[in-house]
């Protein structure tokens, strides 16, 4: 059994990996114009440094999830911390765009093992009496990772040098490698027999990559029977991969798992946070500059209500938690998310900055309490032998789910070009109906969970 000293240095490993993982997702988004300039390329060009990066994170995931399950969840951690650090550098030294654009595909295959593990590092090596405050901290990092990453993207590049923009990452994951040395040298895990499903691993990928370079396209609007084609392929693929894999006791995704009622709406659930919060960090800047002409500083600052709101309320969820309250706190998180989303679905076009900010706020709380505890009871669903695999398929429903939600709030924001305002409330209002549809199947089903 793990010492204090030992678990808060597992806590450490958890959080810098969800944190750097889920801040490099969007942290390059800011500097997308500048390369395009810098590199004397294309939009389409520079897209695949962030494309390549959130591609290979999905793909990878449901892999390194098995394997942590079989090498062991500290070892695989720390390979993701290696190959991150190592790209990380890679970009920060490159000279083409090429070269960024291969390297972030590198950096989304650590990044992949940082989140695999994220979970699993807690259940499996912290004891239960503290494994809900550890994943309240996990939870801060899944709130602030997203939202930091274009705030502290744009301060880097205003300080003349768009290679801090990776090389920022070489002291945190310095700090990870030094921790998780310190564990593995005394910290013996327990190991289990897997086999790698590799049919199932390529099959996997094809549907992933198929939906998100759909999405991509829809996203932005253009060649959009391409979009729709490669969307149409990864559900085509989806199907096949349903129907081989369910044979299987060895499946990269474990369709047995998937048919239980409990594990099904804890991951409608994930689904649905993601969505969501892809929408709450999507509209609100466009309100508060385009329709109420708020200036780009107060913007960032404005919509900063709804991290805010993730990050304390994780750490207090967690504390309040002892592991018998996920299926309450889950509900309670979902219906302050409901509640966010019918104000924000009403605002009339001109309303208090404040107001929004205070509805964004309201999200976050919504927010903070649900995430640690569906993350909590889907690794409570399944047994030790299976942490590793479990807390994979939650990031990846997340990142395929946050994904989604922005590709549909910018189809909606197109659709609605000539009314941005209904184009906003229309994108919260369909955000409002699956949050009412989830919650009602929730409640329903509640027993089961």
């Amino acid at each position: 059994m793990l010492n204090r000293s030992q678990e808060r240095l597992v806590v450490i490993v958890a959080a810098i990996g969800m944190f750097l993982s889920t801040l490099d997702t969007g942290i390059i988004n800011v500097a997308l114009p500048f390369f395009r300039s810098y590199f004397h390329t294309s939009p389409n060009t520079v897209a695949l440094t962030v494309i390549g990066y959130t591609t290979s994170l999905a793909i990878f995931i449901m892999l390194f999830g098995i394997l942590s399950d079989q090498k062991g969840k500290l070892k695989i951690a720390l390979w993701g911390m290696i190959i991150f650090m190592g790209a990380s550098l890679l970009c920060g030294v490159s000279t083409q765009i090429s070269e960024i654009i291969v390297f972030r595909i590198v950096q989304g295959i650590g990044a992949a093992a940082l989140q695999a593990t994220s979970a699993s590092l807690i259940t499996t090596l912290i004891r239960p009496q503290n494994q809900n405050k550890a994943i309240g901290t996990i939870g801060i990092m899944i709130g602030l990772g997203p939202v930091l990453g274009p705030s502290l993207g744009g301060l880097l590049l205003s300080l003349g040098s768009w290679r801090l923009i990776f090389l920022i990452n070489i002291p945190f994951t310095l700090i990870g490698i030094i921790c998780e040395g310190l564990l593995l040298r005394n910290v013996s895990e327990q190991l289990y027999e897997k086999k790698i499903d590799y049919q199932g691993f390529t099959l996997n990928a094809l549907m992933i990559s198929g939906l998100l370079i759909g999405l991509n396209q829809l996203e932005k609007n253009s060649m959009r029977n391409l979009g729709l084609m490669f969307i149409g392929a990864a559900v085509v693929i989806a199907f096949i991969l349903y129907n081989i894999e369910k044979r299987k006791n060895d499946a990269i995704i474990d369709i047995k798992i998937l048919k239980t009622s409990k594990t099904l709406i804890l991951l409608i659930q994930t689904m649905l946070f993601g969505f969501a919060s892809a929408v709450i960090f999507l509209l609100p800047p466009f309100f508060f500059e385009n329709i109420l002409h708020v200036s780009t500083g107060m913007t960032g600052l404005l919509v900063l209500g709804a991290p805010v709101g993730i990050a304390i309320f994780s750490k207090v969820a967690g504390n309040l938690n002892d592991g018998t309250k996920n299926v309450k706190f889950s509900l309670i998180g979902i219906f302050l998310m409901l509640l966010s989303f019918v104000g924000l679905a009403m605002i009339p076009p001109k309303l208090s900055t404040l107001w929004i900010t205070g509805l964004l706020f309201l999200y976050g709380v919504g927010g903070g309490f649900f995430q640690p505890s569906n993350v909590a009871a889907l690794m409570g669903a399944v047994g030790l032998a299976e942490q590793g695999k479990m807390s994979a398929l939650q990031r990846m429903t997340q990142n395929v789910a946050i994904a989604l939600g922005s590709s549909i709030g910018s189809i909606i924001m197109y659709e609605f070009g000539k009314s941005e305002y209904w184009g906003i409330k229309m994108g919260y209002l369909v955000t409002l109906i699956l949050i009412g549809v989830t919650l009602l199947i929730s409640f329903i089903k509640r027993k089961k969970l």
